[in-house]
Formats: structure tokens, C-alpha cells, sequence
């Protein structure tokens, strides 16, 4: 806990911030120790390092984190680099980061493992400001998780906003890229989606109009995807999905108290160029056999198995994956956007991972799209019954 001098008044205020994180911290283990591990975490600032993910696990809520900052001042593990063809309508959410000296001088005085250590010095600016994955639907609208975009946290005493505090880049594999920035016009989340349940994890949102959207499709550097409905075939037995993403790529089990070290120590990193990872299909039911109540009808399973059919280690989606896509080879050779990248247990912990299942929201998307309304954040609830 950061010193406030010697006062009696900075004591009690060190002493409620404790208490406070500890009642917090203590929360959330109960929730990993009485129900499954579809943990959502936040970082310590609206530019902070990660999304909002179901892949964490217990950490220090984000509000402890920026009152000790402000006193000083769920990648693709095991992937491979994705091909052109499999990123083509990948869509990064980002912040722009704005930390200062007087900011990464706090950080570098935080010991290694602390729950509100960023790393600032360690990571390049591109790892800082990215936060979720989506994918481009054309006619101006982006698809993720409700999660990368509902009530993301606060900076220097300020609410968060994620239509001015987010952008969305688009056109690129690398986010070496220096273009491909958009802003956000609107966004619309699904009514049904809370911070505690985890359900519904699903959300649009439209960018402001751009040429350059024109110019990217006509330049072979942006393709729209399309969504699965109910009247396409289901899912044959282990099928093979495949799972696109930036996010870290370290392994790490749930029980990992730091979400921003993995399982040897080590700082969690972004790639810079996108993976890819392929999944298998799997029974609703082994999902339901370990997320219980938070796994529904809205929900799809799969995770990498090995040769015996045990889901494998290491090989996973994680934090900064989510809101990214899942897709699967149509008919007609071309990919389609089956799951939106949702939660998990750790991040290639051998735990199956839960994607939103888009066909159980096809009414929902058309009816959000016309619901959109610019420089709004609007709530849809369920176009219909599932």
C-alpha cells in the first residue's frame, strides 16, 4: 500500500483502503471458490494494459489499484502467426495511452507481483493501449463482447467513456501498423448482459462514417464476415474451429493470483502480429460440467484437445483475446463467425474455454443495428426468447 505520511488522517485512510481491498479481494476468491472461474477483471486505468476478461483470476479491483496510483501521482496461447486470409475482418479495440513520468515512476516502485504493477517500462506502447479483439460486419458496424465495452474503468478521477475513450482499428494483422484508426460513433450492448452473471456477452458498435472503409475493402486489406444463424448445419463432433487474437501468451492457471504474470513469473506479453489457434468443437455439456449456472444456451464450447481427447495445455485464448472471433469453414470454403471470444478458466489451464454463440443472436444483431443511435451507448434487450 503506497505511503500518505505520517498523519493520523493518511494512517486511516491507508487503513480504509486496505480493508477495502480486502473485503473486495475477498469477494471475488468467493465467487472462484464457490462457482466456476468466469472471472471479469478490470485493470487500474481506462488506459491500462488488458480488457475487461472472463479469463482472470482473482485480482485487486481496479478502484484499489488507481487510488494507490493517483496517491503517487480472459494472446492466443500456443498459436501460431495468423494468415492474411484467416484476419481479414479482425478489428482491435483500443485506448490511446497517455501514462506519464510521474506514472511510470509509481509503477517502477511497485515490487514484482504486485496486483497493481502495469510493467510500464517492459511493454511497448502497443501492448498498453490494446484491450479487446471484434470483428468487422461491413455497413459500419463492429461485433464483440459486452464485456471490452460496458463500464470500462475510469483514469485520474474520471468516468470511463467508451465512445471517446476507445477506438477501433481495423485493416492490418500487425498492430505495428500506424493507421487503420476509427472512432467510435455508437454502441449498442446486449440488455441482458451484467458484470455478475456474465451472460448475453455480446455488443455492436458503429464507427463514425470514413472513406478510408471503402478504400480498405477495395485494397484487399479489410473483407466483411459472415455471422452464423440457426438454419446453418451445427456443429459436427470436434469439429475444427479456429480462434484469432493479440492477447497474451502466456499460460496461466486460475488459481495465479497476479493475472499479469504467467504461471513461471513472467510479464504477460502481447504479439504484435496476430495468432491464430485451432480448437475443436466441443458437447455443451462439458462446458456446463464446469461453468454450471454461468454457461446457457447463448454459450459455445471448445478448446484444443490432444491426440488421447484431453483438452491440452498451453494452448488457449486469453486476456486481450476477448471479444475476438471464433470461426469455422462454411459450405462454400469461406469463414464464418460462429463465437465471439467470452471466458474461460485461466488461459491454457486444460479447462475448456466459452465463446458467445452468435447464431443464438441473430435477432438480437438486426434489431441492434437499427437501435443504434450516434454518440449513445444504448441497452437491446432479447429480440426473442432462445
Amino acid at each position: 500500500m503506497a505511503r500518505k505520511g505520517s498523519t493520523e488522517a493518511g494512517r486511516a485512510m491507508i487503513m480504509a483502503q486496505r480493508v477495502r481491498a480486502t473485503l473486495a479481494l475477498l469477494a471475488v476468491l468467493a465467487m472462484t471458490l464457490t462457482g466456476p472461474a468466469r472471472v471479469m477483471a478490470q485493470d487500474s486505468a481506462a488506459v491500462a494494459d488488458t480488457e475487461q476478461t472472463a479469463n482472470a483470476g482473482p485480482v485487486i479491483p481496479t478502484g484499489d489499484c488507481e487510488a494507490r496510483r493517483l496517491s503517487k501521482v480472459r494472446r492466443v496461447v500456443g498459436g501460431t502467426t495468423a494468415k492474411k486470409e484467416n484476419g481479414l475482418w479482425q478489428a482491435e479495440i483500443l485506448s490511446s495511452p497517455s501514462y506519464s513520468e510521474a506514472d511510470r515512476e509509481y509503477d517502477r516502485s511497485l515490487a514484482h507481483g504486485d496486483p497493481c504493477k502495469i510493467y510500464l517500462d517492459l511493454r511497448a506502447d502497443y501492448e498498453l493501449a490494446h484491450k479487446c479483439g471484434g470483428s468487422w460486419l461491413g455497413d459500419g458496424f463492429v461485433i464483440t463482447a459486452a464485456h471490452c465495452v460496458d463500464n470500462i474503468p475510469g483514469f485520474n478521477g474520471k468516468a470511463g467513456n467508451v465512445l471517446t475513450d476507445r477506438r477501433v482499428r481495423l485493416g492490418t494483422l500487425s498492430l505495428l501498423v500506424t493507421d487503420g484508426f476509427f472512432d467510435i460513433d455508437a454502441v449498442v450492448i446486449h440488455a441482458g448482459y451484467n458484470s455478475e452473471r456474465k451472460l448475453d456477452d455480446i455488443a455492436l458498435i458503429r464507427l463514425r462514417p470514413d472513406a478510408r472503409l471503402a478504400q480498405f475493402k477495395s485494397a484487399k486489406r479489410l473483407a466483411a464476415i459472415r455471422t452464423m444463424v440457426p438454419s446453418d448445419p451445427d456443429f459436427r463432433p470436434d469439429e475444427d474451429l479456429l480462434v484469432t487474437g493479440w492477447g497474451w501468451m502466456g499460460s496461466r492457471d486460475a488459481k495465479v493470483m497476479v493475472t499479469r504474470l504467467d504461471n513461471e513469473g513472467n510479464v504477460q506479453r502481447n504479439p504484435s502480429a496476430l495468432r491464430q489457434l485451432q480448437l475443436a468443437w466441443l458437447p455443451d455439456a462439458m462446458c456446463q460440467a464446469e461453468y454450471g449456472r454461468f454457461y446457457d444456451a447463448g454459450m459455445l464450447c471448445a478448446a484444443s484437445r490432444d491426440a488421447d481427447g484431453a483438452i491440452a495445455l498451453d494452448k488457449d485464448s486469453c486476456q486481450g483475446d476477448s471479444g475476438g472471433p471464433l470461426t469455422r469453414v462454411g459450405a462454400n470454403g469461406r469463414r464464418v463467425l460462429v463465437g465471439l471470444v467470452s471466458g474461460g478458466t485461466g488461459c491454457g489451464a486444460g479447462k475448456p474455454a466459452v465463446y458467445t454463440r452468435v447464431s443464438a443472436y441473430a435477432d438480437w444483431i438486426r434489431q441492434a443495428k437499427r437501435a443504434a443511435a450516434s454518440g449513445r451507448v444504448v441497452r437491446v434487450p432479447a429480440a426473442a426468447a432462445r
